[in-house]
């Protein structure tokens, strides 16, 4: 094998990465001191870099490792983790404003309803109010995590000994299945006849997100074992403390589920975690690493 050769796994992975990641990415808001950015009306997440919003916004604002130059509407809230808040000319907040570092300038009158750290318990509050909507979804992997687990644990297990052992064919396969299942959607919807190309289109569905859910509960099987430190088996059973599958994977949602909590590297890492688990569904045929279809064997007398 040529190193050209040797390399290809590698690159193909870290190009897949780079556009995993550049997809993911949420469009951040342009802007600095000097020229102010065109805000779209919408949630918007600008990091590393001050803002100023100079249009309406109807939704949230966030602002990470920079300060925010309120000089339109925000109807929503206002999140700044860095230098401070600014209120300037027609700017006002209908929501809440929550900052963290800085301070907030020219608010009175100007913010419908209350200013806050997080660091208190009303910011706590609003921080946890603010992710509700992934904190229920986090509750149903959950739920349906533990269900498949105790359903089969050892297929579960096998497939997690799968994404260990080698995690650059899941992620690969993972990449490759997801493609393919936009590209045949495609195909049912406009080249094939609306009668025949529904009913398929549905079983695609179906079928993909039972491949997705049954591999993101390997993830978090694969996660849960990392941070165990447990190998085998055999290294779970002697464990006094979190030990078994079931603890495994329950290990595993909280983590990923702690880190999908954070702006951004949570959306990346979740997303990554998906194509990891399409993968590995289809690499180890669900756990039971049985072939696809009917094979041939010869007649024997």
């Amino acid at each position: 094998m040529t190193r050209l050769a040797r390399a290809f796994v590698p690159l193909t992975t870290l190009a897949a990465i780079v556009v995993l990641s550049i997809v993911l990415m949420p469009k951040r808001a342009s802007g600095s001191e000097r020229n102010a950015a065109a805000a779209p009306a919408s949630n918007q997440i600008t990091l590393g870099h001050d803002v100023i919003i100079a249009q309406p916004v109807n939704g949230d604002v966030q602002v990470y490792g920079g300060a925010a130059t309120v000089r339109d509407v925000i109807n929503g809230d206002l999140v700044v983790f860095g230098s401070g808040v600014a209120f300037q000319g027609r700017g006002r907040v209908t929501g809440n404003v929550i900052f963290a570092g800085g301070r907030v300038d020219g608010a009175e009158g100007r913010v419908g309803g209350q200013v806050y750290s997080p660091t208190t318990f009303e910011g706590a509050t609003a921080a946890i109010t603010r992710n509700a909507v992934i904190v229920s979804l986090l509750f149903v992997w959950l739920i349906a995590a533990v269900i498949m687990t105790l359903a089969s644990p050892r297929e579960i297990r096998l497939s997690s000994i799968e994404i260990r052992s080698s995690p650059l064919h899941c992620f690969t396969l993972g990449l490759v299945a997801l493609t393919s299942f936009v590209i045949t959607a495609i195909v049912f919807s406009y080249l094939i006849p609306y009668l025949v190309g529904i009913p398929l289109l549905v079983a695609l569905g179906v079928f993909t997100i039972l491949t997705k859910i049954y591999g993101m509960v390997a993830v978090f099987h694969a996660v849960g074992t990392l941070v165990a430190g447990s190998r085998t088996r055999d290294q779970l059973a002697r464990r006094r403390w979190l030990r078994g599958d079931l603890a495994m994977v329950v290990a595993g949602v909280l983590i990923l589920g702690a880190i999908r909590m954070i702006p951004i590297a949570g959306t990346i890492v979740w997303g990554s975690a998906s194509v990891f688990g399409v993968g590995v569904a289809l690499a180890t045929k669900f756990g039971r690493r049985e072939p696809w279809f009917l094979t041939w064997r010869p007649e024997t007398a």
